[in-house]
């Protein structure tokens, strides 16, 4: 490889040889999203303990309390007069990854710690308020963080070209109406306002894109830069639902929540290695100067079904079915306002996956309630293009929760839940596009999560 590299059209002459502006693309910046070990790829779901308590069991269906609203907007056709619920969910995971191979794009070893803790500690909170407007015509918000979390590693580890430090923050306010058609059907509509923030960071191996175009002094994996990307923006779209009760005793909930598509922009922040190479690249080239960036990030659309069957009037049984069109995400790519800068880009390529859960609700009197249930979420990530910033994979749930009305019109509950992975691998080698100065990067990713929520309910 080292000068050989076809990476890139557009080449700036460095005494009898051409420094390749692709080279210098691949070690720019990396933009990709937050690890999550909660929700498939890194979404979230924890924004009710009412629907987590029986891992998600029929939160489309769950009209008799608040906390469906975030999952089913026709769910605020149940409310008497109003009612809110506020969750919050501190997510303790408990991950490591192991590499194997961790080497420059010259095959010589990146250096620095290859066993390695991942995905950081966070709170998912979620708020769900409904209001009757008149007797067929009833209103609902919700708040939640649908997407986040964030992944850290430290500065010198083996695989610190491919990621550094990434962070994501969402916000999605979501009102809705929802209109009962019937007695037995309620059809709902309403709105998404998403703001996304974050912050995408991972070195820069000079001493490699310094070799590769004869730069004198440069060692590759010994020369490290950084470079930092603080970007942010809103997103919009649309959701709608449907509740139809054929019995008292049964109850079946649809919803779709649209795509929403970030534009988002930010400052682009490159600290030079202290040997010089960087800048000697910079001067030459043009690049590796600060500047502003922007870049899309697609998030999926969701569609869900859930069932809620009352065996008897203290137990009810419930299933959810969840479909998320996550091929939407395939390729993150940044955009720099500096046109001396090339973009930088990490192929995807995710599928789409399916959430299925069973569970139950029990309340053996009019102040208690217990929830459990299990749960499986398949992860829209290959093994060909895991990465360290997205170290995810299949999930298994198991949940539980407790609930204890304190007054009248006040409940409070605490819940558990246990999430479970599969060893992930990764494969990531310098010859896939846009990995040209990242090098080879192979190993296995380890993963469990608890989970541990309360919540409050006011009617």
């Amino acid at each position: 490889m080292g000068a050989h590299w076809r990476v890139g059209r557009a080449m700036l002459v460095v005494g009898k040889r051409r420094l390749r502006r692709g080279s210098i693309a691949a070690g720019g910046m990396l933009i990709a999203a937050i690890a999550s070990a909660q929700g498939a790829g890194f979404a979230l779901r924890e924004y009710s303990l009412s629907a987590e308590g029986s891992a998600f069991a029929g939160a489309s269906a769950l009209s008799d309390e608040p906390g469906g609203l975030s999952y089913n907007a026709a769910t605020s056709s149940g409310v008497g007069t109003w009612d809110m619920s506020m969750t919050a969910g501190f997510i303790d995971p408990d991950t490591t990854g192991t590499f194997s191979v961790a080497e420059t794009s010259f095959a010589t070893p990146t250096g620095g710690d290859s066993q390695v803790r991942e995905i950081q500690d966070a709170v998912e909170p979620g708020m769900q308020l409904r209001y009757r407007l008149s007797e067929q015509l009833t209103a609902g918000l919700s708040v939640t963080a649908p997407f986040g979390l964030g992944t850290k590693y430290r500065n010198d580890w083996a695989g610190r070209y491919y990621a550094l430090e990434s962070k994501l923050i969402t916000v999605n306010a979501a009102p809705s109406l929802a209109y009962q058609v019937t007695p037995e059907l309620t059809l709902a509509a309403g709105a998404q306002v998403e703001y996304a923030t974050g912050t995408l960071s991972n070195a820069i191996d000079f001493g490699t894109i310094g070799a590769a175009n004869s730069v004198p002094g440069a060692v590759p994996g010994t020369q490290d830069g950084k470079v930092e990307y603080t970007p942010a923006g809103w997103a919009y779209g649309y959701l709608v639902g449907a509740l139809w009760q054929p019995q008292p005793d049964l109850r079946i909930g649809a919803s779709y929540r649209s795509e929403l598509r970030h534009d988002v922009k930010g400052g682009v922040d490159f600290t030079l290695d202290s040997a010089g190479i960087g800048a000697t690249l910079s001067t030459l080239s043009g690049a590796f100067v600060d500047t502003k960036g922007r870049s899309t990030l697609t998030l999926p659309a969701v569609a869900a079904l859930g069932i809620a069957y009352d065996v008897t009037p203290q137990l009810t049984l419930m299933a959810e079915y969840d479909y998320t069109w996550w091929n939407s995400f395939d390729e993150l790519r940044v955009k720099f306002a500096n046109p001396l800068q090339p973009d930088s880009f990490q192929t995807y390529d995710y599928k789409n996956t399916y959430f299925a859960s069973i569970g139950l609700r029990y309340r053996p009197n009019q102040d208690w309630v217990l929830r459990t249930g299990v749960a499986f979420d398949q992860s829209p990530t290959r093994d060909a293009t895991r990465d360290p910033r997205i170290p995810d994979n299949d999930r298994k749930w198991i949940a539980l929760s407790v609930g204890y009305n304190l007054t009248e019109r006040t409940a409070i509950e605490a819940g558990y839940s246990r999430l479970m992975f599969p060893d992930g691998r990764i494969n990531l080698y310098a010859t896939t596009p846009g990995n040209e100065a990242r090098g080879n990067l192979v190993g296995i990713t380890r993963a469990n999560s608890d989970v541990f929520s309360l919540q409050l309910s006011f009617h």
